[in-house]
């Protein structure tokens, strides 16, 4: 089969080594033009599908609009029996699809049609569910709603962070990709075998926004610790802690995912209180004793409550927000 692919992100990088390893043919590459470092003036470093597509030497193409006259021609001109399109960025219109003989396919990071949508690792987190996947589907017009070719699934791991959790994911839906384009080789039919979605069952994954990442204390503990997982490596959950009435709050990020503590809150505590002061910090919540261990201040390395401690004289009785 004659291949192209259409990413800028990592989710789909085990996959095109895969393909790469295979007996089909990559014809090219289709990736978002390059980014200016916005502070030094210069180009970021390429993304890891770019080195490894020029590793290859396969020919590279950047569309700023894919949906443009000129790129739906020049995507026609590649002759591919399929696309593998994973982490784009750009939608591609309906003759776009149908410039690959067989369209294309898609591989997401959850078990469809629950989180459709761009950050469907997150919020299966966010979410705590106890179980992940990744889903292959035949690409429509609409955004992660087309047919589904297969699905893997696996449990979530207590402390998994979205990041270790997404790279668990690309890994184990690379087999299924290879597995659904082989059998498209022997019979383009199989597209009919593919399962349509229920859309009732959708209940999206939009993308994460900065400001999620402050701590609400009045969600329960078994809550705040979904969304230190689910933030991890961006936007990073934090805190803030305000020393004297004099200096300004400081602002505290949580890492590692914290501990769920068998404690009582008294009645009346105010969500945000610290309770005990130690190697773990004890603090209320909505619902539950949350115990963090390590935390990173703004601009610094992590460190553990304990060595924060020293310089900074947290006490029982100080609410956090």
């Amino acid at each position: 089969m004659r291949i192209v692919i259409m990413e800028t992100g990592s989710f789909g990088v085990p996959t095109v080594k895969r393909l790469y390893e295979s007996r089909h043919e990559i014809a090219a590459l289709v990736t978002q033009p390059k980014t200016e470092n916005k502070t030094r003036r210069e180009p970021l470093p390429e993304p890891e599908i770019v080195q490894l597509a020029e590793a290859h030497g396969t020919p590279i193409l950047r569309f700023p609009r894919i949906k443009d006259p000129e790129a739906v021609a020049a995507l026609r001109e590649l002759n591919a029996d399929i696309f593998f399109i994973c982490d784009y960025g750009q939608i591609l219109s309906p003759e776009g699809i149908q410039a690959a003989r067989l369209g294309g396919i898609n591989l997401h990071g959850s078990i469809l049609p629950k989180y459709r949508g761009s950050a469907p690792v997150q919020w299966t987190l966010l979410n705590g569910d106890a179980e992940a996947g990744a889903t292959v589907i035949h690409i429509t017009p609409e955004v992660d709603a087309g047919p589904m070719l297969s699905i893997v699934r696996t449990p979530v791991e207590e402390n998994e962070t979205a990041d270790v959790l997404e790279v668990r994911l690309a890994e184990l839906g690379a087999p299924e990709v290879l597995q659904a384009i082989d059998a498209l080789e022997i019979d383009p039919e199989h597209l009919a075998a593919a399962v349509v979605q229920d859309a009732s069952l959708s209940c999206g994954a939009p993308k994460i926004r900065k400001h999620m990442a402050q701590i609400d204390w009045t969600l329960s503990a078994a809550e705040i610790r979904n969304r230190v997982r689910a933030f991890e490596p961006w936007p990073r959950t934090f805190t803030t802690w305000q020393k004297s009435e004099k200096k300004p709050p400081m602002r505290l990020i949580l890492l590692p995912v914290p501990e769920i503590l068998s404690m009582e809150v008294p009645e009346g505590t105010v969500p945000g209180t610290v309770l005990e002061v130690g190697d773990v910090l004890a603090v209320a919540t909505g619902n539950g004793v949350l115990g963090i261990r390590q935390l990173q201040p703004a601009g610094k390395k992590p460190q553990s409550v304990f060595d924060f401690l020293c310089g900074n004289a947290i006490q029982p009785g100080d609410v956090l927000k």
